[in-house]
C-alpha cells in the first residue's frame, strides 16, 4: 500500500490488445499547494451521492476532483485490468481522488498515509439488497471504448434470475472481503481516516458536508456547504426500482430479506458489523 514513492506522472497507459494507449491524463489543478485527499466507499453505500458532494466541495476549494475508477468504467476497463502504473498519478497536492468503491488491488496509493481520507459505508445487509435491485434495473453498462472492454456486468445476469435472498447470499463474500480490507488499511493510521456511516448522514446532509470539510481541513463557507448539501438531498416519496435512487431509508435489508437469510448474513458479517457499530438484530438507524 505504501511502498517507496514512485515517480509522479500525469498519464496512464494501457496495453489494449497489443496497442499501447493513453487511457488517462491528470487534469491541472487550481490549488497546487493544497494537500490532496482521498474518498473511499463501497458499491451501493451512497457512493454516487458522495461523489456529487465531493465534486461540489472540490470546486469550492479549488482542488481538482478525479475519479479514476469512474473514468476506467467509462472505457470498459475491468477493475482487475487496471495497470499498476496508475500508482504514479497520485499527486501530493491539488487533488481530491474519489470514486473508489473498493480498495485498489492492482495499484498502490503511495501517499495514502500522509494524506487525509474519508470512507462512507452502509449496513452490508442494505447494500446487498440495493445491489440486487440496481443490477436488475438501473445500473449503467460499462463503456465499450477499448478493444478489450468488458461487454456486460456479470452480476446483472445473476440478479435477473435470482431472488433477492439468493443474490444477497451469493454476493455477501465480496462485501466481507471489502470491509475487511478497509479495516486492515485503516487500523495502522486511524488518524488519517474518517469513517462515515450512511445511516448517520443520509438525513443530516448539512451536518455531514460540514464534517467532511472538517476532516479535510477545508475552509468552505456555510452558505456554500448548505447549497451543496441541499442540492444533493434527494429523498424519493415512494420506492421506484427503475431509478438509481430507488429509496434511501435505512433498514431495507431487514424489510426485504427472509429471517433465515438475515441470520446467515449476520454470521458472515459478525466481525464487520461489530467493528462499525451495526447491530445484528436490526439495521442501524
Amino acid at each position: 500500500m505504501t511502498a517507496g514513492r514512485m515517480r509522479e506522472q500525469t498519464t496512464i497507459e494501457y496495453d489494449d490488445a497489443g496497442v499501447v494507449k493513453t487511457i488517462f491524463t491528470l487534469p491541472p489543478t487550481k490549488s497546487p499547494a493544497t494537500p490532496s485527499v482521498y474518498v473511499f466507499s463501497l458499491p451501493k453505500a451512497g457512493s454516487v451521492l458522495l461523489d456529487n458532494i465531493m465534486r461540489g466541495l472540490s470546486e469550492q476549494v479549488g482542488v481538482t476532483y478525479v475519479s479514476l475508477m469512474g473514468e476506467f468504467f467509462k472505457l470498459g476497463l475491468a477493475e482487475q485490468d487496471v495497470p499498476s502504473t496508475t500508482s504514479n498519478v497520485f499527486a501530493d497536492n491539488g487533488y481530491c481522488f474519489g470514486g473508489f468503491r473498493a480498495f485498489p488491488k492492482t495499484f498502490e496509493i503511495p501517499n495514502l498515509v500522509t494524506r487525509q481520507s474519508i470512507f462512507l459505508l452502509r449496513d452490508p445487509r442494505d447494500m446487498l439488497v440495493s445491489h440486487y435491485f440496481s443490477m436488475r434495473s438501473s445500473h449503467p453498462d460499462p463503456g465499450k471504448i477499448l478493444t478489450t472492454s468488458r461487454q456486460s456486468l456479470p452480476r446483472r445476469d445473476k440478479a435477473l434470475v435470482m431472488s433477492v435472498d439468493e443474490y444477497a447470499l451469493d454476493l455477501a463474500s465480496y462485501y466481507v472481503r471489502q470491509l475487511s480490507r478497509y479495516i486492515d488499511v485503516f487500523k495502522d493510521h486511524p488518524e488519517n481516516f474518517t469513517v462515515f456511516r450512511y445511516e448517520d448522514v443520509i438525513f443530516e446532509k448539512r451536518a455531514w458536508v460540514s464534517d467532511i470539510c472538517r476532516a479535510f481541513n477545508w475552509n468552505v463557507s456555510e452558505r456554500a456547504r448548505n447549497k451543496i448539501a441541499d442540492k444533493n438531498d434527494v429523498v424519493p416519496s415512494a420506492e421506484n426500482e427503475a431509478q438509481h435512487i430507488r429509496q434511501v431509508t435505512p433498514g431495507d435489508g431487514m424489510r426485504k430479506l427472509q429471517p433465515e437469510t438475515i441470520e446467515k448474513l449476520n454470521e458472515l458479517f459478525e466481525p464487520q458489523l461489530a467493528h462499525f457499530g451495526y447491530s445484528p438484530e436490526v439495521a442501524a438507524r
